[in-house]
C-alpha cells in the first residue's frame, strides 16, 4: 500500500488543503464543473466528506474546499507542521476508500 505524506503548511491548516500530484493519483478524477465529494476515514474511524475542486483562477491547483476539511482541522487540532498522511485501500466490499492519518509535531 503505498502512501502520500505532506508536511501541512499554514495555508493548508487555516484555508484548504493543497492536494498534492501523489494524492491525485488515487483520486477520482477531477470535474472542472462541479465539486467531487471524497469519503476519507481517519485513525478513529470517523468518516469525513471533502469536496475535491480546482481553485479559480490563473493558478488552478486541486485542493479540498475549506468547509468540511475545516472541521476536520479543528477537531483534530491540527497546526501548520504536523504531517498527514493519505492513501487509497480496497474496503470489505472492493470498493475504493480514502484514509487520512496525522503525526502532531511535538515541538515547533
Amino acid at each position: 500500500m503505498e502512501r502520500c505524506e505532506k508536511e501541512l503548511s499554514p495555508s493548508d491548516v487555516s484555508q484548504r488543503l493543497a492536494v498534492t500530484k501523489g494524492m491525485l493519483e488515487f483520486l477520482p478524477p477531477i470535474d472542472p464543473e462541479h465539486d467531487v465529494p471524497v469519503r476519507v476515514l481517519d485513525e478513529t474511524g470517523k468518516v469525513y466528506v471533502f469536496y475535491l475542486s480546482c481553485r479559480q483562477g490563473k493558478h488552478r491547483k486541486p485542493v479540498f474546499q475549506s468547509k468540511q476539511w475545516r472541521v476536520f482541522v479543528k477537531e483534530r487540532g491540527i497546526a501548520a507542521g504536523d504531517v498527514m498522511y493519505f492513501w487509497a485501500e480496497e474496503n470489505a466490499f472492493h470498493q475504493t476508500q480514502y484514509r487520512i492519518a496525522l503525526l502532531k509535531m511535538l515541538f515547533s
